[in-house]
């Protein structure tokens, strides 16, 4: 089953027209009004002398506190035709109307979704070689992870699935030739590498796969940043400082693929070696997301151990550049230091605004806000989500 829901678009603080508040940024006794409170403890906190946690005191002095209603919020369902419901991921298209969907079993497992103002309709479905486990789109391209260590990347004929001419057509007028070519074509595969598996597990640790949990294409990192960084391994400025790869061509689409703890950095026109392999943790990883703000360089990774790392692709050795430090043993979930203790972070995201802001969600029902200028240093999220009826 598929959902998608869409509300109207409300400001910080603002009421819906029945008179419910949909989003509000309260106190941490919840009786504090917004203005007052901001006005003294903003201009407080940059008292001269206090250093980054007075700085950032005002930051850690409110939680943001969300309450909607059903009336503001529509949702429409679709059953897919799915035999065995084993949905695992989705991807949606960046500039069409339509959503791919895929699914974990070994007949018909990937599908396609034409996403209206109010209806979702199956355009169609098809069947991969391989379970489908993860799902990356990107103007024609959509990268599927299966359970082999495998990335498959798909090239989708967009127009011709939403009912269009085909896309490959508009250049060359010749729309009856590309009617003959399938919607959706295989055009490689590439082998990810995982740490060395183990038969067993040790105790305390999840059982290693061959799955790739996330795919992701990279934001476009444009010519000026393949000039400099083939400028730079023309300087002698070594590989280290150099990213992306003067290999890699203005053009080029990059890809992240997760296996186990070990994110792949991939030119999807090179299939024979991976550009970067990255061991971020002895945990599977969830989720890898780059960062929109600094194309093609920083990457932000989470998974089952709760831990968020934040990898800066031109240090070569050790490219974790930040990372959140676990929870004190003992100090349970949603502990004072803002961070839950053994609890997996099911996915992250960045700010598409601020550049140092990174959002997580964890298995415990909280969503959190880190601040990478501060939380560095203690650990400490800046803002956190989570409903007071939350039982984790």
């Amino acid at each position: 089953m598929y959902n998608s829901t869409r509300s109207s678009r409300q400001s910080l603080g603002s009421s819906t027209p029945n008179g419910s508040r949909r989003h509000s940024l309260l106190s941490a006794d919840g009786t504090q009004q917004l203005d007052d409170a901001y006005n003294h403890n903003y201009g407080n906190s940059w008292s001269v002398g206090g250093g980054d946690k007075q700085l950032s005191r005002w930051r850690r002095t409110y939680i943001a506190s969300e309450v909607g209603d059903t009336d503001g919020v529509q949702s429409t369902s679709l059953a897919l035709p799915d035999e065995t419901r084993f949905t695992t991921c989705m991807a949606v298209s960046e500039d069409q109307p339509l959503l791919a969907v895929g699914s974990g079993s070994y007949e018909t497992n990937m599908f396609f979704v034409q996403s209206l103002e109010d209806q979702l309709d199956v355009k169609a479905s098809f069947a991969s070689k391989f379970p489908i486990y993860s799902l990356g789109f990107k103007t024609n391209l959509l990268m599927a992870g299966t359970d082999r260590n495998t990335s498959v990347l798909y090239k989708v004929d967009r127009a011709r699935l939403l009912g269009f001419p085909p896309e490959n057509a508009i250049d060359d007028g010749d729309s009856a030739a590309a009617d003959d070519g399938p919607l959706v074509r295989c055009i490689g595969t590439f082998k990810n590498k995982a740490a060395k598996s183990i038969d067993i597990a040790a105790p305390g640790n999840h059982v290693p796969t061959r799955r790739v949990s996330c795919v992701e294409f990279s934001p476009a990192f444009g010519q000026a940043a393949a000039a400099a960084a083939d400028d730079a391994a023309k300087q002698g400025a070594g590989a280290s400082s150099s990213w992306p790869p003067p290999s890699v061509g203005a053009n080029s689409e990059m890809f992240l693929a997760c296996v186990g703890g070990v994110v792949n950095i991939w030119d999807a026109s090179q299939s024979q070696h991976a550009l970067r392999m990255e061991k971020v943790s002895n945990q599977p990883l969830t989720r890898a997301t780059w960062n929109p703000q600094s194309p093609a360089n920083l990457i932000a990774a989470s998974g089952v151990d709760g831990v968020i790392n934040v990898l800066d692709l031109r240090r070569r050795g050790r490219a974790v550049a930040w990372r959140t430090a676990l929870a004190a043993a003992g100090t349970g979930a949603g502990s004072a230091g803002g961070y839950d203790d053994g609890w997996a972070i099911g996915d992250i995201a960045w700010s598409p605004f601020v550049p140092y802001w990174l959002a997580s969600a964890s298995d415990s029902g909280a969503v959190r806000v880190w601040d990478m200028r501060y939380a560095a240093s203690d650990g400490a999220a800046v803002a956190t989500l989570q409903h007071p009826t939350n039982h984790g």
